[in-house]
């Protein structure tokens, strides 16, 4: 009698035993994904840039302290992400968080911290 009970519990539990494993395994669940450097002081006013979409071609934010620009992403890897617009190339260090800012032949890197935010 015992034996019949256990093995009827064990059907009940099963199935979410299961389904609590698949769901545990699905990283990729996510509605969204941000990905958010953001600048102390520095001498180009780089405030902030946010990164919602990591495709090339997406355009992201990028916010100095006087204005906000609209970036092209014209690389994306794990490892770094490049930007463009006229007059200004952005390299940002996805390990480090360091961003070099190149106007013309004069470049500046600026130590950024990094912040990632998933839903």
């Amino acid at each position: 009698m015992k034996t019949a009970e256990v093995s009827a519990g064990m059907r009940k539990l099963l199935p979410l035993v299961m389904a609590t494993c698949l769901l545990a395994g699905c990283d990729d669940l996510t509605r969204f994904e941000q990905e958010r450097y953001e600048c102390g002081p520095n001498p180009d006013g780089l405030v902030e840039i946010n990164f919602r979409d990591f495709d090339k071609g997406a355009k992201t934010l990028v916010t100095f302290s006087d204005k906000t620009v609209t970036m092209s992403i014209i690389e994306s890897s794990d490892a770094r992400f490049t930007l463009t617009t006229p007059g200004l190339i952005v390299r940002v260090d996805r390990g480090s968080g360091t961003i070099r800012l190149t106007h013309g032949t004069r470049y500046r890197n600026v130590r950024c911290t990094k912040s990632n935010f998933r839903m």
